[in-house]
């Protein structure tokens, strides 16, 4: 197994950002792993049930696009107290229909002294993967306790105020 590890930037510049984070992926088996290691948080969650819109509090998301359309995609998001969110994304120029899905991936968090960790476990069943290359993409958003001056981090930034921009997904590679 051959795990890839990065730390997300600054998702509008591009830059490194004050609020650091570390994120690796990996296939594990028939499934495709990640976890991100949260520093500098207040640990804010903004709601506390499944398929909330749970991005506006601190959250970690992961957007995977298995198909041949990079405008269809997965989004999986976990907030701090272990919310998550997972609904199929159809992306018509930044217009999003979001088809909400039950919860058929894994993921933990753990509370650590300066902030959290996430770990999610997708299986490729619960997002069709394996016909096509998977592209894919991570986010944090930071709001510092709720503020709404958040910080937005990517793995592959948009360089745009917002993380729905499929043209900015890579590659997953397995090994």
């Amino acid at each position: 197994m051959i795990t890839m590890m990065a730390e997300l930037k600054n998702n509008v510049t591009g830059e490194k950002s004050p609020i650091k984070t570390i994120f690796e992926y990996s296939r594990f088996g028939n499934n495709m792993l990640f976890k991100f290691t949260c520093e500098n948080s207040k640990l804010f969650s903004a709601y506390s049930e499944h398929n909330e819109p749970i991005y506006r509090g601190d959250v970690c998301e992961v957007f995977i696009c298995t198909g041949e359309d990079i405008n269809e995609y997965y989004e999986i998001e976990v907030a701090p107290n272990g919310t998550t969110f997972f609904a199929k994304i159809k992306n018509n120029d930044g217009k999003l229909v979001a088809s909400f899905l039950d919860k058929s991936f894994s993921s933990s968090v753990t509370l650590t002294e300066s902030g959290y960790d996430v770990e999610i476990l997708v299986p490729f069943d619960a997002v069709n993967a394996g016909k096509h290359p998977v592209r894919f993409n991570a986010y944090r958003i930071e709001t510092e306790g709720g503020h709404e001056n958040r910080h937005l981090l990517a793995l592959s930034p948009t360089m745009k105020p917002n993380f729905h921009c499929p043209e900015s997904f890579i590659p997953f590679h397995y090994d």
